[in-house]
């Protein structure tokens, strides 16, 4: 009986392991599960958008975009090669589903990187590490995606991950939200669609206009992504002395050098963009909507109001990085603009070389010091 009950036993573990290797499969994030812990803790509000409103929301933006661009190229000093993508009105649902599309394909990568580390045979041990890993991944990812969903106005889709190399950009506007903001702040719906607009139309002037930066930017991201899958040696380490520190952000502390490098060249990068389309705005916005420098001020005066969750979940996961960028960015164009004209200050769409780095964004007169050095040699040469 001895032999028969642990011949049974071996047979159920055996059956056990295997069920357990076939459950871990080799996946970081579950993207269904993700998707819907996003959806149950939306909720109902998730989808509260009617035809009729998307209709008329859609109509609506088009017809701004379309008196928006002029002014727009103008203020900016460029022109697009074709008019902006068609507008996409999306609810908050479809906002969670077009964005784990692209974290699919970029964790896709980190995947094969891991996956391609790993030596050895899988045992049940490291199968239910990936399990409870995966669990753990796929609450922080829906609940951000939750957050998230409710507060993102309009998105500049700049298809990072697309094959063709003339894909183009898209304009998302998430209605729900902008409807909501729009009485928060008591301005009627058509400014707020306007202000909007406005805003992510010189992010679609930015990339659409210079070519080039999409793909140097999809490149920087696709490096800081493998950098964080390859180089995880000290986690621990680090992640212990980032939370003891108190220099910088905490996620940069626990960052090795060349991770940090990179990660900051993309963050010189963000704030460029974010700042020179702030700069636009203010630029154009009286013309194109009265009273655009009040709502402005108020859009601006929101981050005070934040709540302490609200806080606290943005310093957790580095969206506080993203408010930084608006104003390091804007201090950056316009300190250049103060001594120098727009022509100097587009220097910085010829080509990576002219980008200038976090270290010249916070300090303009080094960046304005190496271009007009390179005008030097120019005239020399």
């Amino acid at each position: 009986m001895g032999i028969v009950v642990g011949g049974l036993l071996a047979m159920g573990a055996t059956a056990v392991q295997r069920e357990l290797l076939r459950r871990a499969g080799t996946r970081l994030i579950d993207w269904e599960a993700v998707r819907r812990i996003a959806r149950r803790r939306l909720g109902p509000e998730g989808a509260g958008l009617s035809a009729a409103d998307r209709s008329a929301a859609d109509e609506f933006y088009r017809a701004e975009l379309l008196r928006i661009e002029p002014i727009v190229a103008e203020a900016i000093g460029a022109e697009l090669p074709r008019a902006l993508e068609t507008p996409a009105v999306v609810d908050r649902f479809e906002w969670i589903d077009l964005n784990l599309a692209t974290f699919e394909q970029l964790f896709g990568r980190v995947e094969r990187i891991i996956n391609d580390a790993t030596t050895g045979a899988d045992t049940p041990g490291r199968a239910l590490t990936r399990i409870l890993n995966r669990s753990f991944g796929n609450q922080q990812l829906g609940l951000l995606m939750a957050f998230l969903a409710r507060k993102v106005l309009g998105q500049y889709d700049v298809s990072l991950l697309a094959a063709a190399p003339a894909a183009r950009g898209r304009l998302n506007f998430v209605e729900p939200n902008i409807r909501a903001s729009a009485a928060a702040f008591g301005v009627p719906l058509g400014e707020f669609r306007t202000f909007v607009a406005l805003h992510e139309a010189t992010h679609a002037f930015e990339f659409e206009a210079y070519p080039w930066l999409r793909d140097h930017f999809a490149a920087s991201v696709g490096d800081a992504i493998e950098q964080m899958a390859t180089d995880t040696g000290g986690l621990g380490q680090r992640l212990r002395a980032a939370l003891r520190g108190r220099d910088g952000h905490w996620l940069e502390r626990m960052m090795t050098p060349a991770q940090l490098t990179t990660f900051q060249r993309t963050q010189a990068l963000m704030s460029l963009l974010e700042g020179y389309s702030n700069h636009v705005m203010n630029d154009a916005g009286e013309r194109i909507l009265p009273g655009f420098a009040k709502l402005h001020e108020r859009f601006e005066r929101r981050n005070e109001a934040r709540g302490a969750l609200e806080r606290a979940i943005m310093r957790l996961t580095g969206l506080d990085l993203k408010m930084e960028q608006y104003a390091a960015g804007e201090r950056f164009v316009t300190a250049v603009l103060a001594v120098r004209d727009r022509a100097f200050l587009n220097q910085v769409w010829n080509g990576p070389v002219n980008l200038p780095d976090l270290a010249e964004i916070r300090y303009p007169q080094s960046w304005i010091d190496r271009m007009e050095g390179r005008e030097a040699r120019e005239q020399v040469s």
